[in-house]
C-alpha cells in the first residue's frame, strides 16, 4: 500500500506486473499489468488492494522547461501537509482541463513502450535519456492531449475503422477487451477515442447497433436463432434488451410483421 500523496511533478507509471486499486482525486480506478498511468502535480492519490508482487517502473518529468527540474524532489506526503514552500515547487498542470482520469495510452505501444525502457535505464547516457525523454513526452501529447495543439493526434482514425466494422455487421458479440484484441489498441484508449468522437461508448454503440440489425435477421430468422448469431447470452437477455430498445418484444415484432404482410 502507498499511503495518499501528491507529487511536484509529473510521474508516468507502467504497471509492468500486478494489479493495483489507484484512488486518484477521489476516485478508485483499477491498474492492471500493461496500463499506463499519468500522476499529475499537486492531485492527491493513493495505491491500495495490491495483488500478488506489484511492479511499477516509473519516470518523473516537467512538461516546459525549468531550470530547476532536477532538484525537485520525491514528495511522500498529501497536499494538505505540504508547507508554503513545498506549494511553490508544484508544477504547473498543463493537462488538468483535458485529463479526467490518471490512464493515458499509446497507438504505437511497442515504440512507447522501448522509449519508456531507454529512459530508466541506467546505463544510457543522460543526454541519450532526455532526448528519449522528449521523444516520449511527444507521444504521450499527441495520443491523449491532442487539443492543446488544436487537432486530434493521427491515431484517432482508429474509432472510424472499429465503427466501419460494427456497422458492417461485424464484431456483435465482441466484449472491449476483445476489440482491443482484434485491433491491437488498448482498450481504455478505444474507448476513449470512440466517444469522443461519436458521443458514445463504444460497446453502447455495438449493442445499439445489434439490436438494430437484430430486427432486420428476424424477418427470416427464429428468435432463438437470431440471438445466438449475435451473441446474448441467453433468449431472455436478447428478449429483454430488444424491449427495452423498440418498445415490444421480439415474438410481438414477428407477429406484426406477418400481419402487415397478409
Amino acid at each position: 500500500m502507498i499511503s495518499q500523496r501528491a507529487i511536484f511533478d509529473y510521474e508516468l507509471i507502467y504497471i509492468e506486473e500486478g494489479d493495483c486499486i489507484l484512488n486518484f482525486n477521489g476516485k478508485d480506478h483499477k491498474c492492471s499489468t500493461g496500463d499506463f498511468v499519468l500522476l499529475r502535480p499537486g492531485i492527491s492519490h493513493s495505491f491500495r488492494g495490491i495483488e500478488n508482487e506489484l511492479s511499477q517502473p516509473h519516470v518523473h518529468f516537467d512538461v516546459t522547461h525549468a531550470a530547476d527540474s532536477y532538484r525537485i524532489p520525491i514528495s511522500f506526503k498529501d497536499i494538505d501537509a505540504f508547507s508554503d514552500d513545498e506549494r511553490s515547487r508544484i508544477r504547473e498542470d498543463v493537462f488538468g482541463s483535458y485529463a479526467d482520469e490518471p490512464f493515458v495510452f499509446f497507438s504505437d505501444m511497442q515504440k512507447a513502450m522501448a522509449v519508456f525502457y531507454e529512459i530508466i535505464d541506467s546505463q544510457k547516457s543522460e543526454l541519450r535519456r532526455k532526448a528519449k525523454l522528449t521523444e516520449l513526452i511527444d507521444m504521450l501529447i499527441s495520443d491523449n492531449f491532442g487539443d492543446l495543439f488544436g487537432k486530434k493526434g493521427k491515431s484517432f482514425a482508429i474509432e472510424e475503422q472499429i465503427k466501419d466494422f460494427i456497422d458492417a455487421g461485424q464484431g456483435m458479440s465482441l466484449c472491449l477487451d476483445d476489440f482491443a484484441k482484434q485491433f491491437n489498441y488498448n482498450k481504455f484508449y478505444l474507448e476513449r477515442c470512440f466517444k469522443e468522437s461519436f458521443g458514445v461508448g463504444l460497446i453502447a454503440y455495438r449493442n445499439r447497433k445489434r439490436i438494430e440489425l437484430a430486427r432486420e435477421m428476424l424477418v427470416d430468422d427464429t428468435v432463438s436463432a437470431v440471438s445466438e448469431k449475435l451473441g446474448f447470452s441467453s433468449i431472455y437477455v436478447f428478449s429483454r434488451a430488444f424491449k427495452n430498445y423498440f418498445g415490444y418484444s421480439p415474438t410481438e415484432y414477428i407477429k406484426n410483421s406477418k400481419r402487415a404482410v397478409r
